[in-house]
């Protein structure tokens, strides 16, 4: 701080350093912040208990362990982030449904500009910690691992000194789901983008339904022109997870509505001839 001064402040400052105020804000408040909040992991919910007669023909019974289960996406939601968007609160988010991935609304795709994805997938490592043992022995987790060893995707995960391969939080580069099984992979699919409108391009490879779309780009009009692209139904512009309650009256009811509730504007309206929702914190109306 002190090299940053003009001679004359330099001349105020007291002689002793340690009579000095400490900052109130860090560079690791701006640069490098942290999730320390506790881990409750969530599990998917059972929508087929298999099949443990005869499958076909010829072919023996299925033990009640080998049996099949299939489970239920929980609202899975989409994460684009752009390089003028808050990486801080976007990795945070990110950071949280990488360790609960069977979570309600946690995200299943990450698309990413390509200027800030170095630097942003470095930090996002750094974060990672080994996953709750319900998640890392979960069927669907352990089958994706398997999966990806054969196809030999690439793959972001924790760092091998701290985080076990067996229970790491795992991006998945350039696959998509539907490639490593049916239901909740356990694992977050990754794209990378160069534009905004490439990005609803890019998104096309994914076949999962999305129950909201999270924009982390801090130009209003360019995040609308992307609502505009995606045929998905809510999107929520440099926020997450927000409280729908609001607006879902005037949605279901096809009607255009706005709204101002607790500091986030809420409006549903049509949009090349689909009704959508879209949100974002009212301070984002004057940053643009």
């Amino acid at each position: 701080m002190v090299d940053h001064l003009s001679e004359e402040q330099r001349a105020n400052l007291p002689n002793n350093p340690s009579m000095l105020p400490t900052p109130v804000i860090t560079y690791g408040m701006v640069h490098k912040l942290e999730c320390k909040q506790d881990r409750k992991v969530t599990l998917p919910s059972v929508i087929d208990e298999g099949n443990t007669g005869k499958t076909g023909a010829g072919e023996p019974k299925a033990t009640k362990d080998e049996k099949q289960v299939k489970y239920a996406w929980n609202s899975p939601s989409l994460m684009i982030v752009c390089e003028d968007g808050d990486l801080n609160s976007a990795l945070h988010h990110l950071v949280a449904s990488l360790h609960n991935p069977f979570a309600e609304n946690a995200v299943a795709t990450l698309l990413i500009q390509e200027s800030v994805r170095e630097p942003f997938l470095d930090r996002l490592v750094e974060q990672m910690k080994p996953l709750d043992g319900q998640v890392a022995n979960h069927p669907n987790y352990v089958r994706t691992l398997a999966k990806l060893q054969k196809l030999k995707a690439e793959t972001i995960v924790g760092n091998p000194k701290t985080v076990s391969p067996n229970a790491t939080p795992m991006l998945v580069s350039d696959l998509t789901h539907n490639y490593l099984g049916d239901g909740p992979t356990g694992v977050v699919t990754m794209h990378t983008f160069r534009t905004p409108k490439e990005a609803t391009q890019v998104n096309l490879k994914e076949t999962l339904a999305y129950s909201s779309v999270s924009i982390w780009n801090e130009k209003l009009a360019s995040a609308y022109e992307v609502c505009a692209l995606l045929k998905d139904e809510t999107f929520m512009i440099n926020c997450f997870n927000v409280d729908l309650t609001p607006i879902k009256p005037s949605f279901d009811a096809n009607r255009n509505d706005v709204k101002i509730v607790k500091g986030y504007h809420y409006e549903t309206l049509t949009i090349n001839h689909q009704r959508k929702i879209i949100v974002f914190a009212v301070g984002t109306i004057f940053a643009n």
